[in-house]
């Protein structure tokens, strides 16, 4: 058993009474309830809004001697994730973090639950080392790598089964171009689906020397999926490249396009963008959800004091506002929620978009044209040479 396992069962209600985030009446009521949901005490604190999660989890973690980890800001990876079957997974709300040398470093929902560890330790076979992390972040990271991950990786077996590693048939891609139930296409419609389900910002396709990556951002953070079958990256990226009405016979230089794709009751309109590497074609495509509303300047996040400053700004009859920052930060969030706020009958407001991302009723929105920009003036007939 592991050393942090080794120790007095832990009471913790006891324990969030001493570090004063509960009281005595709160836990009582709890555990009232507790006997008749059968809900594990934790949950029905939290719940009843008697304790914040991440104040219990880090009471936990210093009482157990073991880490707190904030999956938001740790990069899982699929492998060691998978070593851990889901329906396990899910029962314990268990997660494999780290491969260490002698150990794996596993986080728990309920770190407390010592039948759930003897269990993990059968099933992983080796020694576990504990760690602590938000049960919803964990079932949210579950939902994310164990579906999508089979799902896609299963489709993309289907792919490479009709697919050698030097041919692609490109009329046999047109032809069922509009067929649904076409492998390349239903591992596309996953894709989309699973990255709108977490609200992905973008989904990234990169491929490599043997493997094909394909990576989602959500919340600014890069998380990875890896498909064995290398040898759908040609197909796949036609694929997307015809939707996007990119030229596919054209690999040698970047290009860019953009298509709207319908799930269920959302619209996603997708960005693409495509560079030649030197394992293939590589494909970037930024997501937007059409049916997400614009948030209203007061719904950003800002200190009141920065928001008081913003507001005073862009209410100015003139001048300049630079938004600047990485991928993720919330730039277009910001400008579109400014120009919410110019936005009256009253007011005129033409904007030029590289792209247009969201469309805005009453605004004059106009997309940038590169080709329109760079060509050159053509001589008149009539004039003097």
């Amino acid at each position: 058993m592991s050393a942090n396992m080794k120790r007095e069962r832990i009471r913790l209600g006891d324990l969030l009474i001493e570090h004063k985030l509960i009281s005595q009446s709160q836990l009582q009521a709890a555990l009232e309830e507790q006997k008749k949901s059968g809900r594990r005490l934790g949950r029905v604190l939290i719940a009843n809004g008697y304790v914040v999660e991440d104040a219990m989890l880090q009471v936990l973690s210093e009482q157990m001697r073991i880490p707190y980890v904030d999956l938001s800001m740790f990069e899982l990876n699929p492998k060691l994730v998978h070593l851990l079957p889901e329906t396990d997974a899910r029962r314990h709300r268990a997660l494999v973090l780290k491969e260490n040398p002698d150990s794996l470093l596993v986080a728990m929902g309920d770190p407390m639950d010592i039948f759930a560890y003897d269990s993990l330790v059968k099933i992983l076979q080796q020694p576990v080392e504990l760690a602590i992390a938000s049960e919803e972040a964990m079932l949210a990271a579950m939902d994310r790598i164990y579906h999508d991950g089979e799902e896609i990786r299963s489709l993309a077996s289907e792919v490479g089964r009709d697919l050698s590693e030097d041919t692609f048939d490109l009329d046999k891609l047109m032809a069922t171009s509009s067929q649904s139930d076409a492998p390349v296409v239903r591992l596309i419609q996953t894709m989309f689906e699973g990255a709108a389900k977490v609200n992905a910002s973008d989904i990234h396709i990169e491929p490599g020397d043997e493997v094909l990556r394909i990576r989602r951002r959500i919340d600014g953070i890069l998380h990875e999926q890896i498909v064995e079958d290398r040898q759908i990256t040609g197909a796949l990226v036609s694929r997307l490249k015809l939707m996007a009405h990119a030229d596919i016979s054209e690999k040698r230089l970047p290009q860019d396009g953009r298509f709207s794709v319908n799930l269920s009751d959302r619209q996603i309109d997708v960005r693409l963008s495509t560079i030649p590497t030197q394992s293939g074609e590589g494909v970037v495509m930024r997501l937007l959800d059409q049916n997400n509303s614009i948030k209203t300047l007061d719904q950003l996040g800002m200190p009141q004091y920065q928001l008081d400053t913003f507001r005073r700004i862009i209410h100015k009859p003139h001048g300049l506002v630079l938004v600047t920052g990485p991928t993720g930060s919330g730039k277009t969030t910001t400008l579109y929620s400014a120009l919410n706020e110019l936005n009256t009958p009253q007011r005129k407001i033409i904007t030029i978009e590289d792209p247009v991302e969201y469309r805005l009723s009453r605004i004059s929105q106009v997309q940038v044209n590169n080709r329109s920009a760079t060509r050159k003036p053509v001589k008149s007939p009539c004039a003097p040479h």
